[in-house]
């Protein structure tokens, strides 16, 4: 992990006033940014679950004056009260969603509900935030997913809403399910499609897709259930598990990788796709893009190795960068430190020992213990 824990991980945040808020993929902790000072601030951690316990909330919604979060492995959704900064915690069943992990990448809210979308869980979840109940949704979805083997998921983060539905893209079927939320509605529409689908973009009374697993880019008439395939995608182009969301501006949808080696711009007038932009890690691997929303201002990124929230504006064919809020770094790497600092011994030891692990000195393995315990035992007399 080393240096990833200072990497702001999230499927998603919510943004309040001048505050940017977030579940941390990479240990347990609340946080939020000040979009003016760029400083961070663990709020604090989830309850039920240890400091070190990572990946338990995918994502945030906002209802009602509360933080819903979206558990990922966490058995239970958690409520934040902002007024009273006090957490609810209503616990899962896992007779209806089942005992695979990565439940729920995504929600959506409606009305004072959040609809939690599922992943490696085995039926959509209504979680009321008047009353902190679970509803879980028994429909012909459910009784599809459970005919499925164990490796097998569902939905990933994009979905389209139109007129009061949820299209939602399959990632290892070939099809598209349509949730009604007026009446709680489930239809599968499967498509002559490949490799199933992870994005998903309304244009113009056209649905486009991106394959999960094939290099191919679809455009859907649900109307009249014809399907046009692009499969002319850069030379240089390789991935394994494509795309992660599109954005859609003006005549092109820009898609963000997942597993694959750049950015691409695919036309809706030509259907020509071509390169953006490559990106890559310090170790020349592909960046995983972890969340890309659509705002006002262009469309926010977190990625898994930025440290600060970027914003990402496509303007005239060129895709450019700029941070949507200062970052102090220091102080934000302080505040991590000291957050472990704090917990209890076996969580600091593994701490200690999980950053001489990744250290880039010259400390020896035997050297790495003795130091690490010469730092511990300093911190426990202060």
């Amino acid at each position: 992990m080393g240096n990833d824990l200072y990497k702001l991980r999230s499927f998603g945040y919510v943004e309040i006033d001048d505050e940017i808020w977030f579940p941390n993929l990479n240990f347990n902790a609340l946080m939020k940014i000040n979009k003016s000072t760029g400083r961070l601030e663990i709020v604090d951690k989830f309850p039920n679950y240890g400091a070190w316990q990572g990946w338990l909330y995918s994502t945030v919604c906002y209802v009602d004056g509360y933080l819903v979060f979206v558990p990922n492995c966490s058995e239970e959704i958690v409520a934040y009260n902002l007024k009273s900064q006090k957490f609810i915690s209503t616990a899962l069943d896992n007779e209806f969603i089942g005992q695979k992990k990565t439940y729920f990448i995504n929600g959506y809210v409606h009305e004072h509900y959040v609809y939690m979308l599922p992943t490696g869980a085995e039926c959509i979840v209504r979680y009321n935030s008047n009353n902190h109940t679970i509803q879980y949704l028994e429909n012909e979805l459910s009784a599809l997913i459970r005919t499925k083997p164990e490796t097998f998921y569902c939905f990933y983060q994009q979905f389209e809403v139109i007129d009061q539905k949820i299209y939602i893209p399959f990632l290892e079927l070939n099809a598209v399910v349509i949730f009604g939320l007026a009446e709680e509605s489930i239809e599968i529409k499967y498509l002559d499609i490949k490799g199933g689908c992870s994005t998903i973009n309304y244009v113009d009374g056209l649905f486009y897709l991106a394959s999960w697993k094939s290099p191919e880019i679809y455009c859907w008439n649900e109307e009249t259930g014809k399907i046009k395939t692009y499969r002319e995608f850069p030379e240089n182009f390789m991935g394994t598990q494509m795309f992660l969301c599109g954005c859609d501006v003006g005549d092109r949808i820009v898609l963000f990788p997942e597993q694959s080696n750049m950015i691409i711009s695919f036309s809706i007038t030509s259907g020509e796709i071509y390169e953006v932009q490559e990106i890559h890690n310090f170790n020349n691997d592909p960046v995983m893009t972890y969340f890309v929303s659509n705002t006002e201002t262009g469309q926010y990124l977190l990625t898994a190795d930025m440290d600060a929230i970027g914003s990402y504006i496509y303007t005239t064919n060129r895709l450019e960068i700029r941070p949507c809020h200062s970052t102090d770094k220091l102080y934000n790497k302080k505040q991590i430190d000291n957050f472990f600092f704090h917990e209890d011994e076996k969580v600091l030891e593994e701490y200690i020992a999980e950053v001489l692990k990744n250290s880039e000195g010259t400390i020896q393995t035997e050297e790495q213990c003795n130091y690490g315990k010469r730092i511990f035992d300093q911190i426990r007399l202060s």
